[in-house]
């Protein structure tokens, strides 16, 4: 019994023997200089998008699913909305914002937009454009604007916009 406890014990009593080497490092003193300072470029490679391959996933016991985007994930303006526009949204513009409230999208400044858009965000919405849907967002968007608009899409900022299509200029 005591050996068994010795043998135990040993490997305690031995890490308590070690002692750890010491590193002292130098206080470097920072120093600025009128020069503006070069960023290093810290990324090594360049991942382009590409839509992942199908991959089954185990869901249960018998079942699995294919682990992959949607195409709404990938294009969110093609994601089916099905909403009532609330009542204190009462002009186009406030309605587009609200569709765009949960989209990552939002409108662009007006004064970046088509030269009749102002006037038209500003009008009154239409009581028949309340109840939208079941519609994909960007068609929702375009039957706010009607037909003499074009809209535009920046997916970098994800801001949209709207500008007059020519025949109506």
């Amino acid at each position: 019994m005591r050996t068994k406890l010795l043998i135990a014990a040993l490997p305690v009593i031995m890490t308590g023997c070690i002692t750890l080497p010491t590193f002292e490092q130098e206080a470097k003193p920072i120093t600025t200089t009128g020069s503006p300072e070069v960023i290093p470029d810290i990324f090594i490679e360049r991942y382009d998008y590409e839509p992942p391959k199908e991959t089954q996933v185990r869901v249960g016991r018998y079942s699995s699913a294919a682990a992959v985007n949607t195409r709404q994930q990938e294009n969110l303006l093609e994601v089916v909305v099905d909403t009532e526009i609330p009542s204190q949204e009462q002009t186009v513009g406030q309605a587009i914002d609200f569709l765009l409230l949960r989209s990552g999208y939002t409108l662009a400044a007006p004064d970046i937009q088509g030269k009749h858009v102002k006037q038209l965000l500003n009008k009154t919405l239409p009581e028949i454009h309340r109840k939208i849907g079941p519609v994909m967002l960007k068609d929702a968007l375009m039957m706010l604007v009607g037909k003499a608009y074009w809209m535009k899409v920046d997916p970098v900022h994800r801001l949209i916009a709207f500008d007059t299509v020519d025949e109506f200029k």
